[in-house]
């Protein structure tokens, strides 16, 4: 169990390493080279429409195939991301171009996600002992050097911030080699009923719950991909408010697996989603109150309670409410709720900032948080289809 664990908190690290220039400073690197927030959010809505449409092909071949279609797919991914980067700092000079092969480095790393989620589960569904919450822990860490690491280089020259995602592809393509198929039937074929759709038919409440999510993804992920110029309003570091954000989650996310053998994953959900509340209504404060750099990172802190603890119960939920030929699609429905709303967030965020303020921006997010919390409550509230 130990050796699986590392090498999938590995694959997991590597993943939100590069994970964290696309969430957290694809805005400042957009800005740098002069496009204003509304065109920022039209380039990353586009990157995250366009995975929407990718993300389904992916998790049905992983469905229907042996592991190593989860390998072919990762290390595929990798090396168009590297590419794509490697590519954008040829044409650094010509913003055009510059920002579509961002968007579509962007669209590489989103579509990938679930099928890193999966490699873990898959372990798990045939018996062999594996802690995801331990490695997601350990790739939360990880995003928050990643964010300092970010944040210095930012300060000093902005594109070489690619160089450092290159190296990180490299790195994720390595582990992933790492999961080639073994003898001992961990990698069996699996069978999937039906498509996408057939989801939707079997698991209702569980469509309910990804909805929920999906909204109330919309106000966190502005919150994240507009830091530049939320923190602008609020005060406090951006690279300092990541970090701190990052870091918290770990000791919550290791402990996760040991955490849900005492109180339900449903329970997890509806308490975690509510602090939501708490997190953004912090920040709203911060910008009209003028409370300053701690309220800021206070509402960082948060994130130990509130998307620390929903993330990794989303995914054992994903995977104990959904039938075995379905849970790299569950998984993925999960996945695509937050692409969804990172179209929506994206759009949302960028022109909301830019023609009305941050101070309202983030008013609109608590009403978000709100509608979204009452959404998961509903789907969780919903007997399982049997």
């Amino acid at each position: 169990m130990k050796l699986r664990t590392f090498r999938f908190s590995l694959l997991q690290a590597f993943y939100w390493m590069g994970a964290c220039l696309v969430y957290s400073y694809a805005e400042r690197l957009l800005l740098a080279y002069g496009f204003r927030t509304g065109e920022i959010g039209l380039i990353l809505a586009a990157a995250y429409l366009t995975a929407v449409f990718l993300q389904p092909a992916l998790a049905a071949a992983a469905d229907r195939e042996r592991r190593v279609t989860l390998r072919l797919g990762i290390t595929v991914c990798a090396v168009l991301a590297a590419a794509f980067a490697g590519l954008s700092l040829l044409f650094t000079r010509l913003p055009a171009i510059f920002a579509v092969l961002l968007g579509a480095l962007s669209t590489v790393t989103l579509t990938v996600q679930p099928l890193i989620n999966a490699v873990g589960f898959r372990y798990i569904n045939r018996g062999q002992p594996l802690d995801c919450s331990f490695a997601r822990g350990v790739a939360s860490a990880v995003y928050a050097l990643a964010s300092l690491l970010f944040g210095a280089i930012a300060a000093r020259r902005v594109e070489a911030m690619l160089w450092v995602y290159i190296a990180v592809q490299a790195a994720l393509f390595l582990s992933a080699l790492s999961f080639a198929p073994h003898r001992e039937g961990v990698a069996v074929r699996e069978t999937s009923e039906g498509s996408l759709l057939g989801v939707f038919r079997r698991y209702p409440a569980f469509v309910v719950f990804c909805a929920g999510s999906m909204v109330l993804s919309v106000p966190h992920m502005v919150l994240n991909a507009y830091l530049a110029s939320i923190t602008k309003v609020t005060g406090g570091d951006m690279s300092v408010m990541i970090a701190v954000a990052a870091i918290v989650e770990f000791p919550a996310m290791t402990a996760y697996s040991h955490i849900r053998k005492r109180i339900p994953d449903r329970v997890l959900l509806r308490v975690s989603a509510s602090l939501y509340l708490v997190k953004t209504g912090l920040l709203l404060l911060a910008a009209y109150l003028k409370l300053g750099a701690w309220a800021v990172y206070a509402s960082a802190a948060m994130q130990m309670l509130c998307y620390a603890i929903f993330v990794p119960a989303s995914m054992y939920y994903a995977n104990d409410v959904v039938g075995e030929s379905d849970r790299v699609k569950g998984q993925m429905l999960l996945t695509e709720a937050g692409l969804l709303s990172g179209v929506i967030s994206m759009l949302l965020g960028g022109f909301a900032i830019q023609w009305l303020g941050v101070g309202p921006t983030l008013i609109l997010c608590e009403a978000l948080v709100a509608l979204g919390v009452l959404i998961v409550w509903l789907g969780l509230s919903k007997r399982k289809r049997t």
